[in-house]
């Protein structure tokens, strides 16, 4: 379903003689608080329900990034004179509405349309052995091929506090490590426990689509193997009769008057 045959839709919901008039970017408008709340709604089911799971799956991304083992030892992407880091490699000029950017190192700044994350997993690599801490950059003699990269990990999330707690803890058995690294929404970011030695990074996120994005015919990516739009009609659908449900509980005073 198009956006204008969206607009058609909401008009024939609407009961024009008893109604207020809408126009359309008023209609946008409620079709935006809809798409919210169909994705918070269909998000809290999606773990165990089926249909939930099919409602969401043209708003959930992965994004990947990474530092290779020949620019771990390159030397061209230090951060702060002390290691390699993502922060130098996917600065701020890589953000868009739709994928982050990192800075201070490996803390990752969320996008705007950023609303769920579903699981990070990370890989590890050997950085005490390779790199000198003083300046970050590889030790004489080191090579690509000396850089040992671990298997990826699956990272946890824990609450702001928690990760204070067990980040700064003396207890060998809370320390955070690549056996259980955790990670946090601190101001807007994500922030890795023990982040130094990670050089591959992958989020599997959910996305808030715009009304342009949720009511479209285009498809993304490669004509061979397009990515779906965000919702299948039987979905928009379900967007479309949401938000007029919100538009037949407005004041009729408060809208625009027809012209």
């Amino acid at each position: 379903m198009l956006l204008d045959e969206a607009h058609d839709y909401m008009d024939l919901l609407l009961d024009k003689a008893d109604q207020p008039y809408f126009t359309t970017e008023e209609k946008n408008k409620f079709l935006n608080i809809a798409i919210s709340d169909f994705i918070n709604f269909h998000y809290q089911k999606m773990t165990a329900d089926e249909d939930s799971r099919r409602a969401l799956a043209g708003c959930i991304d992965w994004h990947s990034f990474s530092l290779t083992a020949a620019e771990i030892v390159s030397g061209s992407y230090i951060y702060n004179n002390s290691r390699p880091a993502m922060s130098e490699k996917y600065g701020d000029n890589w953000a868009s509405d739709h994928s982050g950017y990192f800075k201070y190192g490996n803390q990752y700044v969320l996008p705007k349309q950023h609303l769920y994350i579903l699981s990070i997993g990370v890989k590890f690599y050997n950085k005490d052995e390779i790199i000198d801490p003083s300046t970050g950059l590889a030790y004489s003699g080191v090579i690509a091929s000396d850089v040992v990269i671990s298997p990826i990990v699956s990272v946890k999330n824990k609450s702001t506090r928690d990760y204070y707690e067990h980040a700064y803890t003396n207890d060998p058995f809370n320390k955070f490590g690549e056996d259980a690294p955790y990670w946090s929404y601190i101001e807007n970011r994500i922030v890795f426990a023990d982040s130094s030695d990670i050089r591959y990074i992958n989020m599997q996120t959910i996305t808030l689509p715009t009304v342009d994005q949720a009511f479209t015919g285009d498809t993304y990516g490669a004509s061979t193997a397009p990515v779906a739009r965000s919702f299948a009609e039987h979905y928009q659908k379900q967007i479309v009769q949401m938000a007029v449900e919100k538009m037949t509980k407005v004041d009729v005073g408060l809208m625009t008057p027809p012209s």
